[in-house]
């Protein structure tokens, strides 16, 4: 019987077999050629731009742009954009032209097949505009914030898109500078940051307008206000003025603060030192010119005090101050009135060293001190057509005041009876654009309520 013995494979073999038909060659797995973008959209601009967008490929290592008109053949654009890149604008076009665009994705495997789109370019607009700016002038407060509405006007048929910048010497950032932003629903909303040290003042602020190559301005005036207190009552804080134990304790100073946050003012505060008793030059003086140089408003006040109200040098430093442009000075003070024509009761001419703050600067003709026995409650009677029309202040018994006679060209603003007891002076001081207040009356007589809308009218004078 013939057998035939079969082939036989060696355990090596077998094993060897298998390990290769495992790994399935060993090489790296086959690049692919990406799609194309599943977004793409081109959109005129102008009549010789159009913008295009598109979404990313996964795979893809760049981007390819061609364009052609419908009569002509693909050229590039734009050649292996990154692929972050998923805008670009095109601004070689040519107006009233129809174009097609192909976009493709491409890797180390090849190119994608493209994806089209087609637009067609407007005819020639007009880039002409105009600006305007509402308000032209505005006051904002150092450290606080304001706003102008700026419009820009377009003709029928615009072309292009008007970019808007502001400029000026103080403008930038940090706290002696003034920041402006555009923004809102248009982009036409200009925010202003005003830096707490800002100098108060007048700031000529320039909204520029770009479009292409037509440019209009339209100017801003941002008015930086900055308030302080002067605290010259002689009560028990300006006797331990360097001790921040003692808080503002008397009714004056409770009633000033309290109507200046009301009013939504923020200050800072210059308290007086009491002096040893006696008048000048023994008192001792306020702040001085340089100090309240930084400020465009002053409130002063003495309170129920006399002996203590402006020194020589405060007169001087006052006067200085009024003679800045734009600043503003309210004095409440019965005393000062009173010191000026030493305690007397008849309307005369100030004394010679008050004649250059309260007769040259605040407008006035003559000063008087009022009664000062009985001392009845009185009412403080507001000028029609003036910042106090409408106005009727009580004023509790036994509380001073002093009268004044305006010169000719300042405002009458609080009465009692005919007696003229509180005025105003614009255009005054060396630049001709200050304003001082002159009230005869004193401030911690006078219920809370009725100090607010006072000083807040005055403020507004």
């Amino acid at each position: 019987m013939n057998t035939t013995k079969k082939p036989t494979l060696s355990l090596g073999l077998m094993l060897l077999t298998a390990t290769l038909a495992s790994c399935g060659g060993g090489g790296p797995a086959p690049v692919t050629v990406p799609g194309n973008p599943t977004t793409f959209t081109v959109t005129a601009t102008g009549s010789t731009s159009a913008q295009l967008n598109w979404s990313a490929v996964p795979d893809a290592t760049n981007f390819t742009l061609e364009r052609k008109t419908n009569t002509g053949a693909y050229a590039a654009v734009a050649a292996n954009l990154p692929t972050n890149t998923l805008t670009y604008s095109d601004t070689t076009l040519t107006a009233s032209t129809a174009y097609t665009y192909r976009l493709k994705a491409s890797n180390t495997a090849g190119a994608s097949s493209g994806v089209e789109r087609t637009v067609t370019t407007p005819a020639p607009g007009d880039a002409d505009f105009t600006l305007s700016a509402q308000p032209l002038a505005l006051t904002v407060l150092a450290g606080r914030s304001g706003s102008a509405q700026i419009t820009v006007e377009r003709p029928a048929n615009p072309e292009g898109t008007v970019v808007l910048s502001l400029e000026g010497a103080s403008v930038g950032s940090g706290p002696d500078r003034i920041q402006g932003t555009f923004g809102g629903a248009s982009g036409t909303t200009l925010m202003l940051n005003v830096g707490a040290e800002v100098a108060v003042g007048p700031h000529t602020l320039t909204v520029r307008g770009r479009n292409g190559t037509v440019e209009k301005t339209v100017q801003v005036t941002v008015n930086v206000e900055r308030w302080a207190v002067v605290d010259d009552d002689d009560s028990s804080n300006n006797s331990n003025h360097a001790n921040p134990a003692y808080l503002p304790d008397s009714a004056a100073d409770k009633i000033v603060r309290a109507a200046m946050t009301a009013a939504g003012r923020p200050y800072d505060v210059f308290v007086v030192p009491t002096g040893t008793g006696g008048y000048e030059p023994d008192i001792p003086d306020g702040p001085s010119a340089a100090q309240l140089s930084r400020y465009s408003g002053i409130v002063y006040y003495s309170g129920s005090s006399f002996a203590t109200a402006m020194t020589n040098d405060d007169l001087a430093s006052m006067s200085t101050f009024v003679d800045a442009p734009g600043r503003k000075l309210i004095v409440l003070s019965s005393a000062v009135l009173r010191n000026s024509v030493g305690g007397r009761n008849q309307l005369q001419v100030p004394d010679e060293r008050y004649r250059p703050f309260l007769v040259t600067r605040a407008g006035l003709a003559q000063t008087a001190s009022g009664e000062t026995i009985m001392m009845p409650a009185y009412v403080l009677a507001g000028e029609a057509d003036t910042v106090t029309q409408g106005l009727n202040v009580p004023v509790a018994a036994r509380s001073f005041r002093s009268y004044v006679t305006p010169a000719a060209g300042t405002q009458t603003l609080f009465k009692e009876g005919d007696q003229v007891i509180a005025t105003g002076k614009t255009l005054t001081g060396a630049s001709g654009s200050s304003k001082v207040i002159i009230a005869g009356f004193e401030i911690n007589d006078i219920a809370q309520a009725d100090a607010n809308t006072l000083l807040a009218r005055f403020m507004t004078f």
